[in-house]
C-alpha cells in the first residue's frame, strides 16, 4: 500500500473507530507507531480536523465530510454480493433496504466497471439454505429489531427440543444481538428465568411481545462470546462410528466433539451435549455404523429406544 492510500485509509479507521490508538493503527496496516504519527500529521496539515490525545487515541470533529468515495471493481462486487445475500435472509423491510443500497452502489460506476461488475456476479452465487424467513420468525424478527432499538424487554413463549416437558416455558429476555446461523436466526440476551445469557431460535419462539420494561446492554458485551451455556448439565458419551462415514460426521458435527480418536476400522468419538436422547437421534441416523460405547446407561438407554422402534413393525 503506497503513502496516499493509506493516509485515505487511515482517515477511514478513525472516522469509523472513535478512539482508535496508534498502536492499534501500526497493528492495522503493518507499520511502526512512528510512522502513523507522521501520517497523522500529514493529515492535519491537509486541513483533517484530527484530534489525539494521550491515553484516549484519535478522533475526527464528527461535521466533517468526506466526499463521494469510488469503488474498485473487487470493493463494488463484494458490497453488491454481500448486501444481495444478507437482504435474502431479512424480512421484506430490510431486502427492499438491500436492492436500494445496491442500486446505489450500481449507480456509482462507470459504464465500463458495471459491466465487469455484472459479469463476474453472474458467475459468483450464495446459496445458503432457506432465503427469506415465514411469516411467524418474519413478524418476530420486527419486534425483536425494535425491542433492541428501544431497549425493552421480551416476552414469549419458548419450545426448548429436548425438555423434559413438550409445554412450552414463558420467557422474559433482554435482547442485545440478532444472529444468523446458516439461514436460522436466533436472538442472545439475558434471560430473567435463569439469570444468565442464553441464545434462543426465532423459529422456536411464540406470541413474541415486546415489553414496558427497559433495560441497558452490558458494556462489556461481545458478540464473539454471545451466549454461555450452562455446562454443569452437558455430560460426555462415547460412540463409535466407522471411519466410512467420519468425513461426513466431521461436516456437520453431532454437538461438541470433544476427542476423536483413530483406530483400525473406526473412530471412537467422545461427545458432549446435555441431552442423551439428542445424541441417540443423531446416532439412529447413521444406522449400524455408529455404536454407543460409554457411559453404561447410555448403551441400556439406547437398547430401550431401538426396543420402542422394533416394537411399532411387530
Amino acid at each position: 500500500m503506497n503513502r496516499t492510500d493509506r493516509l485515505f485509509a487511515i482517515l477511514l479507521e478513525i472516522q469509523s473507530n472513535h478512539g482508535i490508538t496508534a498502536a492499534r493503527l501500526a497493528e492495522r496496516f503493518d507499520v511502526t507507531k512512528r510512522t502513523v504519527y507522521r501520517d497523522v500529521l500529514a493529515l492535519m496539515d491537509a486541513n483533517v480536523p484530527v484530534r489525539g490525545k494521550a491515553g484516549s487515541g484519535y478522533t475526527i470533529d464528527e461535521d466533517y465530510f468526506l466526499p463521494p468515495i469510488g469503488f474498485t471493481k473487487d470493493e463494488a462486487l463484494l458490497l453488491i454480493l454481500g448486501a444481495g445475500a444478507v437482504g435474502r435472509h431479512f424480512d421484506a423491510q430490510y431486502r427492499k433496504a438491500a436492492r436500494s443500497a445496491e442500486n446505489k452502489i450500481r449507480a456509482s460506476l462507470s459504464r465500463d466497471l458495471k459491466r465487469e461488475v455484472a459479469y463476474l456476479k453472474s458467475y459468483i452465487h450464495f446459496l445458503t439454505g432457506p432465503a427469506e424467513p415465514n411469516g411467524e420468525v418474519a413478524d418476530a424478527m420486527q419486534k425483536i429489531r425494535r425491542a433492541i432499538i428501544e431497549r425493552k424487554s421480551l416476552a414469549f413463549r419458548y419450545f426448548k427440543r429436548h425438555a423434559e416437558s413438550p409445554e412450552p416455558m414463558v420467557r422474559q429476555v433482554d435482547p442485545y444481538a440478532l444472529l444468523n446461523f446458516t439461514g436460522a436466526w436466533a436472538v442472545t440476551g439475558y434471560d430473567h428465568l435463569r439469570k444468565d445469557l442464553r441464545m434462543f431460535r426465532l423459529d422456536r419462539m411464540e406470541g413474541v411481545m415486546v415489553t414496558s420494561r427497559t433495560f441497558e446492554r452490558p458494556k462489556n458485551f461481545r458478540l464473539s462470546e454471545p451466549a454461555r451455556e450452562d455446562r454443569s448439565a452437558r455430560k460426555q458419551y462415547q460412540v463409535r462410528i466407522t471411519r466410512e462415514i467420519y468425513r461426513w460426521v466431521k461436516e456437520q458435527p453431532p454437538y461438541r466433539i470433544v476427542k476423536a480418536r483413530m483406530l483400525p476400522k473406526h473412530v471412537l468419538l467422545t461427545i458432549e451435549s446435555s441431552s442423551a436422547d439428542a445424541v441417540i437421534t443423531w446416532m439412529l441416523r447413521w444406522g449400524d455404523q455408529a455404536e454407543a460405547v460409554a457411559p453404561p446407561d447410555f448403551r441400556d438407554q439406547v437398547r430401550t429406544m431401538l426396543s420402542r422402534l422394533l416394537s411399532l413393525y411387530e
